[in-house]
């Protein structure tokens, strides 16, 4: 699956509109037709604004448990809503950054209003500038006496330096007469004909949206200078004399002192190159080859761009169980008996990873975790390395399954190897627990608040068995106690909380619902201390870490 994103890439625009140039000068420039070469620059500049504006995101579907550098942060995919809270919720960056980056992004994020701002105001620039000429060319017209109307043609005689045309409407010079004046109308009928003025007001609106690439004015000058050697053809065919119609050419560049942006430039270079391409013989097959050659040469730059930013993330073939459920109960599998759980649980499937949160007050959100894993695999009804174990599942309905399990060891709740039955079913999670778990998954992207992060108490403080962490994100924190599993491929979470009641007080956070404080000290280290405890723990930031990171990501995808 191929998604396209709004972006912007300024830099890998004008690398590519020089490389397109560089193309169309040495390959397609006065060595094809002039109407093929006017195709190329409008496909081109289509090119250079797909390669500015867009990028692509690709999701290949996959048999293997395939991990690269991006595939987390593909899952971790942003919701359209905002996070909880408006003011901490600054555009959010799609890639995760590497350990060491974050200063940068965070001063990217500080910066990228001014930046949005001048480009803004440089598109409002070139299109004023445009609305400034449509205003001359109505004044001129005002100006103007009216000759003669042949067909939907208008020619009017005006005070101005050059002949051109406006829409239908054909302006000629004051004391433009005999077969100089003929010569002008044919040629700017020709360029109605041809609807030339339409096509450059298009061309104009790219040159506005890439109003900082010097390629794409240079595209836009060509484009006109291209204009003008299809109606010099189309001139000559009508059967008048070359070299009095270059003669005429010549007499009107002398006088032109004007330059308009939608308006054809008599300038020398360009009638030079004019009467040039008058004077070559443009043999058909060379130029339909060397068009063709240009086009494809075109499009290989084009994919090779976006296929070189296209950010590519592997997913595991869907499985039945992809989504996010409740449970309904709990029992022994000989039994009738249910036991309902005094809070609220949550499964949340995705691809290959799942993990099971359990949320006993749901208004302050406090939760624990049950169990996380990957490389969940569906093979028939079973579902391998689910808890160390597989697990046996049956679909009572397309919304509501069971699932079997056996006691674990360590569990004295329930007798040795007694066989457990859980019941969920399809269900829609509240839109403020999938938003907590989301800021808390972008944690290491933001860091708009000094304490924003991830942060991990020392092994000497938590007796070395436990890891904890700390997941900060503006007015939200969550904890997590991570117990490692004797299989690389299961997280065991023992527990954790969720708060959105912080402070902050100049380097002092506090928590109100859990009850901690924490004194910053420098820039990555930190203090922390719970109510009711002597005791101190030392806080280090960290990189987040990816089984982490998978883990909340899961909620991201599933729980849509």
């Amino acid at each position: 699956m191929v998604e396209v994103n709004g972006c912007l890439h300024p830099l890998e625009g004008i690398i590519l509109a020089g490389v397109m140039f560089a193309l169309y000068y040495w390959v397609i420039r006065l060595r094809c037709r002039a109407r093929m070469s006017q195709a190329f620059i409008i496909v081109a500049v289509l090119a250079v604004t797909l390669a500015t504006f867009t990028s692509l995101s690709v999701m290949v579907e996959t048999d293997k448990h395939t991990y690269v550098n991006q595939i987390a942060e593909q899952v971790a995919q942003p919701l359209p809503a905002p996070m909880v809270g408006t003011a901490d919720n600054p555009m959010r960056q799609n890639d995760t950054l590497p350990a060491g980056a974050s200063d940068i992004s965070f001063s990217w994020l500080q910066h990228q209003g001014i930046f949005i701002l001048l480009y803004a105001g440089g598109v409002v620039v070139v299109l004023f500038g445009f609305f400034v000429q449509m205003l001359w060319y109505w004044r001129m017209r005002r100006k103007s006496q009216r000759d003669t109307e042949e067909g939907d043609v208008e020619v009017f005689t005006a005070p101005c330096g050059t002949p051109f045309s406006f829409f239908n409407s054909v302006f000629l010079p004051f004391g433009l007469d005999g077969d100089v004046r003929r010569y002008a109308l044919i040629h700017e009928k020709c360029h109605i004909r041809h609807r030339h003025f339409f096509k450059l007001c298009l061309m104009l609106v790219f040159v506005a949206l890439h109003w900082f690439n010097p390629f794409v004015w240079m595209f836009f000058s060509e484009m006109k200078m291209q204009q003008e050697l299809e109606v010099d053809m189309d001139v000559l065919a009508e059967g008048i004399d070359r070299r009095k119609y270059q003669m005429s050419l010549l007499q009107v560049c002398v006088q032109n002192s004007r330059w308009l942006m939608v308006q054809s430039a008599f300038g020398a270079k360009s009638l030079k190159q004019r009467i040039l391409f008058m004077n070559k013989t443009i043999k058909s097959i060379p130029s339909y080859v060397r068009w063709a050659a240009g086009m494809l040469a075109l499009l290989v730059s084009l994919a090779t761009v976006l296929t070189v930013r296209a950010q590519i993330s592997f997913t595991m073939t869907h499985h039945p169980l992809e989504g996010c459920w409740t449970m309904d109960f709990t029992r022994p599998a000989n039994s009738n008996q249910e036991f309902y759980p005094p809070f609220k649980q949550y499964a949340f499937y995705n691809h290959d990873t799942f993990f099971t949160p359990h949320f006993s007050n749901h208004d302050g959100m406090n939760f624990f975790f049950g169990f996380s894993g990957e490389e969940v695999v569906m093979r028939n009804d079973t579902l391998v390395n689910a808890h160390g174990e597989p697990m046996v599942y049956r679909f009572v309905s397309d919304n509501t399954f069971q699932c079997d399990w056996k006691k674990y060891p360590t569990d004295n709740s329930l007798a040795q190897g007694e066989v457990i039955t859980d019941q969920w079913s399809r269900a829609t999670p509240p839109a403020d627990v999938v938003r907590a778990f989301q800021r808390a998954c972008d944690a290491d992207k933001q860091k708009r608040m000094p304490f924003d992060g991830v942060w991990q108490l020392e092994p000497s403080d938590n007796g070395g068995n436990t890891n904890s962490f700390i997941l900060a994100n503006g007015s939200l924190m969550m904890a997590i106690d991570y117990v490692p599993d004797p299989d690389p491929t299961i997280y065991r979470y023992s527990g954790g909380g969720i708060s959105t009641e912080i402070t902050v007080n100049n380097d002092t956070i506090v928590d109100k619902l859990m009850k901690t404080t924490i004194v910053m000290q420098g820039k990555d280290h930190a203090v922390m201390r719970v109510e009711g405890r002597e005791e101190k723990s030392r806080l280090k930031r960290i990189s987040m870490p990816q089984h982490i990171l998978r883990m909340l990501a899961t909620t991201k995808t599933s729980a849509r």
